[in-house]
């Protein structure tokens, strides 16, 4: 096979390649593990170690935005939904290079550190005791629409301190946002994404000037109280930054969640002696995680920038080019992972990188953690014999986020 033949999985909207895109992922590792793909414009990297080392390197940086092949980038100054969509995602953690990165990460990172997400347990087995009660009278019901996605709503509404009330709004929102995921830059979905970060700055302004008035128990009153006791005004959050990974927090906190959740029940689904395992040794709920994350990352793909000439498996990756690494794909590769194909809630040696690595490892990955152990562990407490009414399983656009559109199951 030669590298006219391969597969960008980025655009691909194939359906059965959505739902099985392994065969394919195994072919980038195999042929041509560095890839330059034309169509793209941008290098795909699909190997552990290669993937690894990128995402350590400080030769590689997140201001994506600067890439040279950004479609229509002096649209942003006649467009309000561009120039929204480009002035904020600036603004976030995730696209934030030191020394900037290091200061937002430390204030920000206050609000989910260990002992903050420790106090968000009950709520999230609240939470999810009162979805399961629903879905037990319903009998028959969507897994996703139903369960995993509400429940890290709920939560992520509850940090930011939104009402109980707006939440089909943040849904709306955070569905209009996600349309940009996996380098999916066209022209109607950066629209859309900037339209929503217009209407989330309208919505976030108020409750972030209430709180200034009114501090409560929540992210919100937490990131002002760390923007006002930062005395040093190089280093305190400002107020659009604040808006920012805000509006970063609901899809981050929120989409990639829902996919972990759905994903790590269609895994135990399909492999049943691994569900009884579990249900088994239900202490073993961490490790289970663990696997479903490096099995099936509900993040696919993560972008970085290079910032000077570099020397990649043999392939010169010039300054300024895009390379996106495939996460989902590095977990699977034989060279890392004995057995990689396989799904075990037992393996040992799981060093994933579904959260990343190094200084843009996900700051929320434990709230991520929380909210599918407890989950996964209230649903098949409730529903052991949980099944699926449906086999044929469709997976959403774009591949970058990976997750099932619906699992319709019986209690």
């Amino acid at each position: 096979m030669t590298a006219t033949k391969l597969v960008n999985p980025l655009t691909m909207r194939d359906q059965a390649a959505l739902n099985d895109p392994y065969p394919l992922l195994s072919a980038l590792r195999s042929n041509e593990p560095v890839w330059w793909c034309p169509d793209a414009k941008a290098w795909i990297v699909s190997t552990y170690a290669e993937a690894q080392y990128i995402l350590r390197s400080a030769d590689f940086e997140k201001q994506i935005q600067r890439w040279k092949h950004m479609p229509n980038p002096k649209l942003t100054m006649f467009f309000p939904p561009f120039k929204a969509l480009r002035e904020t995602s600036s603004s976030w953690l995730l696209n934030l290079n030191p020394p900037d990165h290091t200061r937002v990460r430390a204030l920000v990172g206050r609000t989910f550190a260990p002992s903050t997400i420790n106090l968000l347990k009950p709520e999230i087995e609240k939470t999810a005791a009162e979805l399961i009660h629903i879905a037990r009278e319903k009998g028959q019901f969507d897994l996703v629409s139903d369960f995993a996605f509400p429940l890290p709503l709920a939560i992520i509404a509850l940090i930011m301190g939104i009402p109980v009330s707006d939440r089909n709004l943040l849904k709306k929102w955070s569905n209009m946002l996600v349309s940009i995921a996996g380098g999916n830059r066209t022209l109607g979905s950066i629209w859309t994404s900037g339209n929503a970060i217009i209407e989330l700055r309208k919505y976030l302004t108020p409750l972030i000037e209430e709180r200034r008035k009114d501090l409560r128990d929540d992210m919100l009153s937490m990131l002002i109280t760390a923007e006002e006791e930062e005395h040093n005004a190089k280093t305190r959050l400002n107020t659009a930054e604040l808006l920012a990974n805000l509006i970063l927090f609901l899809v981050a906190g929120q989409e990639t969640t829902v996919n972990l959740i759905s994903n790590g029940v269609l895994c135990l689904m399909r492999n049943p002696a691994q569900l009884s395992l579990l249900l088994e040794k239900p202490d073993s709920i961490a490790s289970a995680t663990n696997e479903i994350l490096r099995y099936e990352s509900p993040a696919q793909a993560a972008p970085r920038l290079a910032n000077k000439d570099v020397v990649v498996a043999g392939k010169t990756i010039k300054e300024g080019d895009m390379v996106w690494l495939l996460l989902g794909s590095a977990n699977r590769d034989s060279k890392q992972f004995e057995n990689a194909e396989v799904f075990d809630i037992t393996r040992t040696q799981n060093r994933h990188i579904s959260f990343s690595e190094g200084i843009h490892r996900c700051i929320g990955a434990s709230l991520a953690e929380a909210e599918c152990e407890i989950a996964l562990n209230s649903l098949f407490t409730n529903f052991p014999n949980l099944k699926l009414v449906e086999q044929q399983v469709d997976f959403k656009f774009p591949f970058a986020l990976r997750g099932p559109k619906q699992l319709i199951v019986r209690a």
